[in-house]
């Protein structure tokens, strides 16, 4: 006997839940995807895709244009059924002919309208929520004879206002929320405003490329650059990948044990304005990104603030304004989930992110790319090496495994399961007894009752040798980076905190301008009141309170990565530890700094005192 297929015991309700929680975020990809994918079937010279808008009763829709097969009377109503598709083949990994209607009637209850020319016939449907029968439905219309119809033809009254038909072509007008939705002004939503690019920046962010010879045009009314209240001209919107020889420098390095290929882009600011990727692509005003590239589709992007939030633990602490990275996966990587706003690891289905190939993008960098970070990098005011040795001697003393070279979170697992990748087990430091160390102030700092490392009898290693690049990592102190303008502090996201710490790459930001750092320098000053230069006194108690900021909040750094020894810390606790948030309250605590730093102010002035002498 044969198996019998399962049913739906309520498609109403199925296909109404599946609508309502469709992300609208996807709505411009799905119909773009749909277009391409269709004019990528037409002849060569002849593959268009045009976006405009269409005025219904007064009142711009968004229209999405493009040759390829058309689609005659009964191809129209499959093509409008959920989970069907024409001229393509369904997959779990490619366009599963349920994206665009569900995220379209999501985002455009009021209908979504098609038209398709096939060899010179133009047929025309409309689906839509229907409020009598409380789903979506194919509308139907009354036809001027009386008689009613889903589906009918509009041939003959296209060619009176001057379409061609002597070729195939397909149109989809999206219709919005209302009748008076104005979908090109507010394509995601009623009253939900966004820039006038938004279409043609959608397209470009998502898509590293176009298929062969398909051409994207784009009505000046929805593009940046002039003919912001004009209509009937249109620019044409390039992938990134069509403009790259117009940009700075830019390399693909392959890491050959997973396959994943990094691509490293220098995009420049132009001298007048702009960077360069904008000014050869007129119809977007684009910039720097960080994105995960599969099958020629971006996701979990990242630009402007978020990306420069993230870019440290990607090994760029300064220049996300001026650098792009694509992480170009393997088909086997990655797998879309089922909206295709996000992909997702094949065996268990758990997100996967950027950052989880962080460690990848780091290793692989390229001279030229940390060149371009030294370059943007900010001078820093200071010699910061005393407080990196005391910190680096607490390290010690507290025997931490700060295990920097250690792939991000949850790619080593999937990696392992998908590519066979051994997955690295995190090394402790062998010690004997721990010494103590002198800290700032020459105080001792009591760690003796701290959790130690297993001690071990000392084996010799033979003469000549030194300690590994991994070992080395892991007694690396935090590296103390100063912010110090308002600019830099808003990109990383620190904003009213003291300190941001990437453990990745074992750099610690410091907020220059943090409300503590005032109040510090304040009380600082007047403990000089007598000074010989008073511009010399305030600025070396800014700066003493910069520094001593710097290590309050690196001591609380070290002492929370020190609790990764303990069993009774989780993951989330160590987080949590190192949290801007929890280095923010070490940082408020300033004056317990205070003897420290009118000892380092006392000290700057012997020593310049005696350069003047000499």
């Amino acid at each position: 006997m044969k198996s019998e297929h399962l049913g739906i015991g309520d498609k109403t309700f199925l296909i109404n839940r599946l609508i309502q929680q469709a992300p609208i975020n996807t709505l411009i990809r799905e119909f773009f995807k749909n277009a391409e994918e269709n004019a990528a079937l037409a002849p060569e010279g002849a593959r268009n895709i045009r976006i405009y808008p269409t005025v219904i009763d007064g009142v711009r829709k968004l229209t999405f244009w493009n040759t390829g097969v058309g689609m005659d009377e009964n191809e129209l109503r499959i093509a409008t059924n959920l989970s069907s598709s024409v001229n393509k083949n369904m997959s779990l990994d490619g366009n599963f002919g349920i994206g665009a209607k569900v995220s379209g009637l999501a985002a455009s209850p009021e209908g979504i309208r098609y038209r398709s020319c096939k060899n010179g016939t133009v047929n025309e449907v409309t689906i839509g929520w229907d409020e009598q029968e409380g789903t979506f439905v194919r509308f139907a219309f009354e036809m001027p004879d009386g008689s009613s119809g889903m589906i009918f033809e509009v041939t003959q009254s296209l060619i009176a206002e001057g379409t061609k038909t002597d070729f195939d072509w397909t149109e989809v007008v999206l219709l919005g929320q209302k009748a008076d939705h104005d979908t090109v002004e507010w394509p995601i939503g009623m009253g939900e405003p966004v820039e006038r690019s938004f279409v043609a920046r959608s397209i470009y962010n998502r898509f590293a490329s176009f298929s062969p010879g398909v051409e994207v045009r784009v009505d000046v009314a929805m593009t940046q650059g002039g003919g912001k209240d004009e209509t009937g001209r249109n620019r044409r919107l390039l992938t990134l990948s069509e403009v790259l020889e117009k940009l700075g420098k830019h390399e693909d390095v392959t890491d050959p044990d997973s396959g994943i290929t990094i691509r490293y882009i220098h995009d420049p600011k132009h001298e007048v304005s702009h960077s360069l990727s904008a000014r050869a692509n007129p119809a977007v005003g684009s910039t720097t990104f960080c994105a995960l590239i599969y099958k020629e589709e971006r996701y979990d992007f990242k630009t402007r603030k978020g990306w420069s939030a993230v870019a440290p633990s990607f090994g760029i602490p300064f220049g996300s304004r001026v650098l792009t990275v694509e992480i170009r996966l393997p088909d086997t990587i990655a797998l879309p989930n089922q909206y295709r706003d996000a992909l997702t690891w094949p065996r268990d289905r758990s997100p996967l992110l950027a950052e989880q190939f962080a460690h990848i993008v780091r290793q692989l960098m390229p001279e030229w790319v940390k060149d371009v970070i030294r370059q943007e990098t900010p001078d820093q005011s200071g010699d910061l090496k005393d407080l990196q040795s005391e910190l680096q001697a607490l390290l010690e003393e507290l025997r931490v495994p700060t295990d920097v070279l250690k792939p991000s979170t949850g790619l080593p697992k999937m990696l392992a399961n998908s590519l066979g990748i051994p997955e690295p087990e995190p090394t402790k430091i062998e010690s004997e007894d721990a010494e103590q160390h002198t800290g700032v102030g020459e105080r001792r700092t009591a760690v003796a009752s701290a959790p130690r490392a297993s001690s071990t009898r000392k084996r010799m290693a033979p003469e000549g040798a030194t300690a590994s690049k991994m070992s080395r990592a892991l007694e690396r102190a935090p590296e103390i980076v100063f912010l110090n303008t308002l600019e830099e502090i808003v990109e990383k996201g620190m904003k009213g905190r003291a300190a941001k710490f990437y453990p990745d790459t074992q750099t610690l930001f410091i907020n220059g301008l943090y409300p503590a750092v005032e109040k510090m320098a304040k009380e600082l000053a007047n403990e000089f009141p007598d000074a010989d230069d008073p511009d010399q006194s305030r600025a070396l108690a800014t700066d003493a309170a910069k520094r001593t900021m710097a290590f309050r909040v690196g001591k609380a750094t070290c002492f929370a990565l020190a609790k990764k020894l303990l069993d009774d810390w989780s993951q989330d606790d160590l987080e949590k530890a190192t949290s801007p948030e929890s280095l923010s309250m070490a940082a408020d605590d300033y004056r317990q700094s205070i003897a420290d730093g009118k000892k380092w102010i006392k000290k700057q002035i012997k020593i310049e005192a005696v350069s003047e002498m000499v």
